[in-house]
């Protein structure tokens, strides 16, 4: 490399150090100027050289002389002595010292335009280097990615640039990494998770302990389909810029799939998610398989569940459109009840609110959303019922949303010790009306559980299930046969209520 310390290393030029020390940060060309003022002329990172020929006996105007070049960023000053000066002038030692300035004595036998001429071959040479390095890094690379994936290219990008490599999926899970490091994979979400929640595109680097981090993003066909994290101890220089935007490129063939293939995927998650809902089925283990979808298994999740009495093929469609977009980790299925999907809890109220607009401007109406509280990933089948609760309370409210910790016995019937007592002491009676109701009797639960929630109003009741309110009274007339119930009494309404809302956990 072209430096000051490989010029002071060649013993053909004689050159000493006077000021400063003889760094190896690269010349960017070596000038012989005589101007006073060769600012102009300067773009910075030069070795100015100069006989002091036109240098005033000003003491003031040679340290200003000094000052300016210090101010335009040269590398260093070379002065040669032996034409107009036998010794460089204490004034400019003095004030290259004051600057930081590195300043080099140039004896009488050494011709400017030689040491002009070496700085320019070697520079040359540097870049005839720098190609070759890149020809073969991007054969390399192409190799490591096509023989080890995307932790090939990683493992061979962070060798070649001596940094650590992170790279993550549109939704943030870890695909390949240099590193095992915990602190530091788990820096690199933390920041990915900054820079989604801010919508801050392209590349954004930050300072951390071990140095820069930089995450740009990787632009696929349809939109965002993953980041590359790069943690650096020094600049890169250009040749890496170029490097590091070549492996961001083969990154983006390997993590851009083809339409048909995320159609596939997001049919996948779809069957995952059908299945960890179903709680006839042994899905022990299932759950793991929600880490291909960006949820990390430490990750709380929720289950939101949108009903509606019509067009459910079209609400998955603006639903799952609309996810896609977001980027954020989430499955969903068609399910009896409705549309259900799997989000993060901490994406979910915001997500919620989102689908509901998204639906309302897609011109689907009379969807009613159901949020569960939090849940384990192996437990998401015990969302479904407070989901559906939550979606009954808020379509009685008429509200677009309801969400079940929210409601005033959510949290007793989230405990599932109470739910066993409760429905030990009702089941008998839900059983007695699920067993001896008769074709002529009508929805006998369907009509109980219109009554209870209504607070017993005949008329709201009546209303929410459609029927006369003589009708409705005949029917809990017939509830109070079967089971033996007052439903005049408080406490069985409570009893019988609480019941029929811990069914959808059963």
């Amino acid at each position: 490399m072209a430096s000051l310390r490989w010029l002071l290393e060649r013993p053909e030029f004689g050159l000493r150090m006077v000021v400063g020390d003889a760094t190896d940060e690269p010349l960017t060309w070596a000038h012989a100027i005589d101007a006073l003022d060769p600012t102009q002329w300067l773009a910075g990172g030069e070795l100015v050289l100069t006989t002091g020929l036109r240098l005033p006996r000003s003491l003031r105007e040679q340290r200003a002389y000094v000052e300016r070049l210090a101010a335009a960023g040269i590398a260093g000053l070379g002065f040669g002595v032996g034409v107009r000066y036998d010794e460089i002038p204490p004034s400019i030692v003095d004030e290259c010292a004051r600057h930081g300035l590195p300043l080099l004595e140039v004896p009488v036998g050494t011709a400017f335009i030689a040491v002009t001429q070496a700085v320019a071959r070697r520079l040359s040479e540097e870049q005839v280097e720098e190609l070759q390095r890149v020809l073969s890094y991007q054969r390399d690379i192409t190799r490591a990615a096509v023989r080890g994936g995307l932790r090939g290219a990683a493992n061979l990008l962070a060798r070649e640039l001596t940094v650590e490599v992170v790279v993550l999926d549109e939704y943030g899970a870890v695909m390949a990494a240099s590193t095992r490091r915990a602190a530091l994979l788990d820096r690199v979400q933390e920041e990915y998770r900054r820079l989604v929640a801010a919508a801050r595109p392209g590349t954004v680097a930050v300072d951390i302990d071990e140095g820069t981090l930089e995450m740009q993003m990787i632009q696929g066909r349809s939109g965002v389909c993953g980041w590359l994290a790069v943690v650096q101890r020094t600049p890169p220089t250009h040749t890496d810029r170029l490097l590091l935007n070549q492996a961001a490129g083969l990154m983006t063939l390997q993590l851009d799939w083809p339409a048909e293939l995320i159609a596939a995927y997001h049919a996948l998650g779809g069957t995952l998610l059908a299945l960890l809902l179903d709680a006839r089925a042994n899905t022990s283990g299932l759950e793991r398989h929600l880490h291909h979808f960006g949820f990390d298994p430490r990750d709380g999740v929720v289950l939101a569940l949108a009903t509606s009495d019509r067009r459910r093929a079209r609400v998955e469609d603006v639903v799952a459109a609309h996810l896609e977009a977001t980027k954020r980790p989430h499955v969903v299925a068609r399910v009896d009840a409705g549309v259900a999907v799997l989000l993060l809890r901490r994406d979910a109220d915001a997500l919620v609110d989102q689908l509901v607009e998204e639906l309302g401007s897609a011109g689907v109406p009379g969807v009613t959303w159901g949020v569960s509280g939090e849940l384990d990933q192996f437990a998401i089948a015990s969302g479904l019922g407070p989901a559906e609760l939550a979606a009954d309370a808020a379509r009685r409210a008429g509200r677009p949303v309801g969400r079940f910790a929210e409601l005033a016995l959510g949290p007793v019937l989230a405990d599932e010790n109470v739910r066993a007592r409760v429905w030990s002491m009702a089941a008998p009676a839900i059983e007695a009306l699920e067993r001896d109701a008769g074709p002529r009797d009508g929805d006998l639960l369907g009509s109980l559980e219109a009554f209870l929630h209504h607070n017993g109003s005949w008329e709201a009741a009546s209303k929410a299930l459609g029927v006369h309110r003589h009708t409705l009274k005949a029917r809990m007339a017939r509830v109070e046969e079967i089971t033996g119930l007052p439903l005049d009494v408080a406490e069985t309404r409570a009893l019988l209520l609480l019941a029929l809302m811990s069914e959808p956990f059963r």
